[in-house]
C-alpha cells in the first residue's frame, strides 16, 4: 500500500445558479436531505406461504441449537481424570463453560421459537385480511 504524496484536497460543491450565499447553499443542502429522509423506506414482502416457510426455517435453526445442547450437557458432568488438584480445577472450569454454553443455547432455541411463532401470526394474520377482503368484496358483487 502506499501512501499518497499530498494530502487530498477539498473541492466545494460548485454554486447552483443564483449566487446565493453559503447559508443559502446549506440550506437548498438540508431541504434535500429532507426530502431523501421523507422518501418512503424499503421493506419486505411475503405471501402467507413464504411466511410459513420462513418459520420453519426458524424451527430447524432452534432444533440444531437443541442439538447441540446434548453437547452441552455433557460438558456439564465433566469429572477430572485424576485425584489430583489440577484435574479438578479444570473439570470445574470445564463444566462452568458447559452450562454457560448451555444458557446461551437456550436463550438461541427461545429467539428462535418466538421468530417462528411470529412469522406465523403474521401468515396468520395476511390470510385473514385475505380473506377479510374477499368477504367485503363478495358484498359488493364481486369475487377474488
Amino acid at each position: 500500500m502506499t501512501t499518497p504524496d499530498q494530502s487530498p484536497q477539498y473541492t466545494p460543491p460548485p454554486r447552483g445558479g443564483g449566487g446565493g450565499s453559503w447559508l443559502d447553499e446549506i440550506s437548498a443542502w438540508a431541504a434535500a436531505a429532507g426530502e431523501a429522509a421523507a422518501a418512503p423506506a424499503g421493506g419486505y414482502s411475503f405471501e402467507p406461504d413464504e411466511l410459513i416457510s420462513i418459520a420453519r426455517e426458524w424451527d430447524d435453526l432452534a432444533a440444531g441449537y437443541e442439538r447441540d445442547i446434548r453437547y452441552a450437557d455433557q460438558l456439564c458432568t465433566v469429572e477430572g481424570p485424576g485425584a489430583e488438584y489440577a484435574s479438578g480445577d479444570n473439570a470445574q472450569l470445564v463444566r462452568q463453560s458447559g452450562q454457560t454454553l448451555r444458557s446461551t443455547l437456550q436463550e438461541r432455541i427461545d429467539y428462535c421459537h418466538a421468530q417462528a411463532k411470529k412469522f406465523r401470526a403474521a401468515a396468520g394474520h395476511y390470510a385473514e385480511a385475505e380473506a377479510d377482503a374477499g368477504a367485503e368484496i363478495g358484498k359488493q358483487g364481486g369475487s377474488l
